[in-house]
């Protein structure tokens, strides 16, 4: 039988999906394209913004109507807190949320055979890490969830809802996974989790974020470790200490803001001021000559004045960011900020998105150009393009796979030339 994939969403749903796909695999399953004719067609929803919700019920939609007799399933953040209205979508047959994905073809097949789906816990209701393996993100690249649920509740977000209570994989499971990947080829290894840097705090004895990086840096094979998002407040001198011991840990750090704005900050809950988030910046510029550091940005929050707008862009340009993810805000029923007062209007959200995707592009040209006349690592993909430790896609010659010393001589745009 065939099975299709459609994954909306963060890196963590993506190793979701390749975990999903592999399982299949294994069951003797033919995974192809979404835009191919299959019997079961698997769509990962995400949440994040209303654009998401959106998105995943058109990409569930033209499932059924590619296939109107084919198993359409749901899965993801977004069928986890709109079971309901995903379930009444036509043609969706199987709903299965954030958890029980490991269950994903043996669900599959009681629903061919007409039987009743298992019931799993609710969100925070969970207390296990729902081990799953996946292999790839690239040809050389590999992703691996460690942590999963959020507690931080920041105002705008509605992810710990579908996420539930912190849950991680075990040291043991991570040194397991580790090995297996490195034992597959692959050269760097991205830690990733929905609130990483609380990874291990719900465990017996309670390691750290640190101790998975010196266990990933003692894997023989493993010679990139790159991080996922990273809370400003996570950055203190034990990190810089594990990071210097660390001959394998990127210098890429994406330190997530949201604003500039130490009021909009407070708004958004976000449990730090910009002189915090300065002072991880400092700390991180101090210890290396080569970091880069990258974020993610909401324009546009509820009741962000064209003061408190400035004040971000300001602190922007501070910084000196090598790349930034702007997203305009999005209104999320059940949030606490859904009930504040002062929305802005879609177009301000949008003209705001603009200016700062604008200002992000700018400061990631800057950031290229600074490292012309520098000699490089780059990591070959296979499109003729690689990335430094420091994520900076350059042009050269190379093999996929292969680490290839460079110096670069000039930029495209935002892609820096390496010979």
């Amino acid at each position: 039988m065939r099975v299709a994939f459609c994954t909306l969403g963060c890196k963590v749903n993506h190793y979701e999906s390749q975990a999903m796909e592999e399982l299949f695999r294994k069951a003797g399953y033919t995974v192809v394209p979404f835009s191919e004719e299959a019997d079961i067609y698997i769509v990962n929803t995400c949440t994040v913004t209303q654009i998401s919700d959106k998105k995943s019920r058109q990409m569930l939609s033209r499932a059924h109507q590619k296939a109107p007799n084919a198993l359409i399933v749901a899965v993801g953040c977004y069928a986890e807190v709109a079971k309901e209205k995903v379930s009444a979508l036509q043609g969706v047959s199987v709903v299965i949320g954030t958890e029980g994905r490991k269950d994903i073809v043996q669900i599959c097949e009681r629903a061919l055979k007409g039987q009743a789906q298992p019931s799993y816990p609710a969100p925070f209701q969970r207390t296990e890490f729902e081990e799953l393996s996946a292999i790839h993100d690239s040809r050389t690249r590999a992703v691996l969830k460690i942590q999963d649920g959020c507690t931080s509740f920041c105002s705008y977000c509605i992810i710990p809802f579908a996420r539930g209570r912190l849950r991680s994989r075990t040291m043991e499971s991570c040194r397991a996974e580790l090995t297996r990947l490195a034992d597959s080829g692959y050269k760097e290894i991205v830690l990733t989790g929905i609130q990483l840097t609380a990874y291990g705090k719900d465990l017996e004895d309670h390691p750290t974020l640190n101790d998975v990086i010196l266990l990933a840096d003692s894997i023989p094979g493993i010679e990139r470790i790159r991080l996922g998002s990273l809370e400003p407040s996570f950055i203190d001198e034990r990190f810089i200490q594990t990071a210097l011991k660390s001959k394998s840990l990127c210098h890429q750090f994406h330190l997530s803001l949201q604003s500039g704005c130490d009021s909009v900050l407070l708004r958004m809950n976000r449990g730090y001021t910009t002189a915090d988030y300065r002072k991880a910046v400092t700390l991180l510029e101090q210890a290396f000559d080569d970091t880069a550091i990258t974020t993610d940005v909401i324009a546009g929050f509820v009741g962000e004045t064209e003061e408190e707008f400035k004040q971000t862009k300001t602190f922007l340009s501070e910084i000196g960011f090598a790349r930034i993810h702007v997203f305009p805000y999005s209104k999320r029923d059940g949030t606490r900020a859904a009930k504040m007062p002062g929305h802005l209007q879609k177009s301000v959200k949008e003209e705001r998105a603009k200016e700062l995707i604008e200002l992000g592009h700018n400061l990631e040209m800057e950031y290229v150009h600074s490292m012309i006349g520098k000699k490089v690592d780059v990591l070959m993909e296979d499109d003729g393009t690689g990335y430094t430790g420091n994520y900076v896609r350059v042009k050269c010659e190379g093999m996929p796979g292969e680490m290839k010393t460079v110096t670069i001589y000039d930029q495209i745009d935002t892609i820096a030339l390496g010979k």
